[in-house]
């Protein structure tokens, strides 16, 4: 199967922008990359999944906290998440960022630090700042 980025909606909530390239809905059954941008005051909040996460940095520079630890990350760069690992994300520069997500499975859940599911990045209009990674 051939996915043409250009072809799939940009769904825009306060904390960035988000395009689902692969994934539920598409058609593919085992796996989902999104495509998402972040503006300086974008962030991704606290969160894990079940599954294995692969972020791929394309621009920009972020802290990227994993597990409480915060480390800052500079375009290109790839990120490995563990499975149930708390992490999020701010962009640390002036730049906006670019990356590419990917997930084993075409239907990813979100789970908040304490176990509550969390809305996809697409239907998520709130602002945690109490799950805002440090800055």
């Amino acid at each position: 199967m051939i996915f043409a980025h250009d072809k799939s909606v940009v769904h825009t909530v306060p904390r960035g922008k988000t395009r689902i390239v692969v994934g539920e809905g598409s058609g593919e059954e085992t796996v989902s990359v999104w495509e998402q941008w972040f503006d300086p005051g974008g962030y991704i909040p606290l969160h894990y999944h079940d599954e294995q996460e692969i972020l791929v940095l394309l621009s920009g520079e972020v802290t990227f906290t994993l597990d409480g630890e915060a480390s800052s990350v500079r375009a290109m760069s790839t990120i490995v998440v563990p499975p149930r690992a708390v992490h999020g994300m701010r962009p640390s520069g002036s730049d906006d960022v670019h990356l590419l997500v990917m997930f084993p499975v075409a239907a990813p859940k979100i789970y908040a630090p304490d176990g509550r599911l969390r809305p996809l990045p697409w239907e998520d209009h709130s602002v945690d700042s109490d799950l805002s990674p440090s800055s």
